[in-house]
């Protein structure tokens, strides 16, 4: 008798148990993915560039500014230390932005509106930056976040400026002319930008945005020659603020 009452016990406690197993509505925890390693890259990029500041100004009066919005192309490594998040960055850029002749022009017609005026050059401000410096990255599955801060040389072409304006006299030989020399420099070249890096096996598709900034300093000559053909040289010298928003997109190789 008392082996069915252990029997019968046993059983009613099983059936309890199971029958509060089914009414219990505590969900099961997902998986927690597992971080993603840091990785490096090597990138071929191409974009288009917004000149900021005094670069773009169209109202300064001197030799300098005036630049339109341009394009860009860059080759740029970034290779983590010791698997860790931080790294060494380096980029190679070549950037060029169209000088606004015609808005310089306008500018001196608006301020002598008895006479007129033409635009004769058609030229470029042109960067070969060659940089490097420390990377930071953040790694979340397949999508990379960097950041990255470098330094290094701007080597500078800057443009010829040029224009004329009508003769006045029946007795000229020519218009009146203005020739700012065009003229090559170097100079120091920052740069702070950030990117996003999405890995597709060892292919990565990247789309960033830097901030570039060099002053050159200039050293040429302007040539005045006068409507009877008489050449007046003056020297050209000071710093040239060049500073733009590079945005780019890019495609390249991801490594370890």
């Amino acid at each position: 008798m008392k082996t069915l009452k252990v029997i019968f016990s046993l059983f009613l406690l099983g059936t309890i148990k199971v029958a509060t197993a089914q009414y219990d509505n505590t969900p099961t925890p997902l998986p927690i993915p597992e971080s993603s390693p840091p990785t490096g890259y090597f990138v071929f990029g191409f974009g288009f560039t917004q000149p900021m500041y005094r670069f773009a100004s169209e109202n300064y009066a001197g030799y300098g500014g005036y630049a339109l919005p341009g394009n860009s192309f860059s080759l740029s490594l970034g290779a983590p230390i010791m698997h860790s998040n931080f790294g060494v960055a380096l980029m190679y850029s070549y950037n060029w932005n169209k000088y606004d002749i015609n808005g310089y022009v306008s500018n001196i017609q608006f301020s002598d509106q008895s006479n007129t005026y033409n635009p004769v050059s058609d030229d470029s401000y042109r960067e070969s930056m060659i940089m490097g410096g420390l990377f930071a990255t953040i790694p979340i599955q397949r999508l990379s976040i960097d950041f990255r801060a470098m330094g290094g040389v701007a080597m500078c072409t800057l443009p010829e400026v040029a224009y004329e304006m009508d003769a006045t006299s029946v007795t000229a030989s020519q218009n009146f002319y203005w020739d700012t020399y065009g003229s090559k420099t170097a100079a120091f070249a920052s740069d702070f930008g950030a990117d996003l890096r999405f890995r597709i096996h060892r292919t990565v598709l990247m789309a960033g945005v830097d901030y570039i900034n060099t002053t050159p300093t200039v050293s040429t000559t302007q040539v005045y020659t006068d409507q009877y053909g008489n050449s007046t040289y003056t020297r050209v010298s000071g710093g040239i603020p060049i500073s733009m928003m590079s945005y780019n997109l890019g495609i390249g190789y991801q490594f370890r």
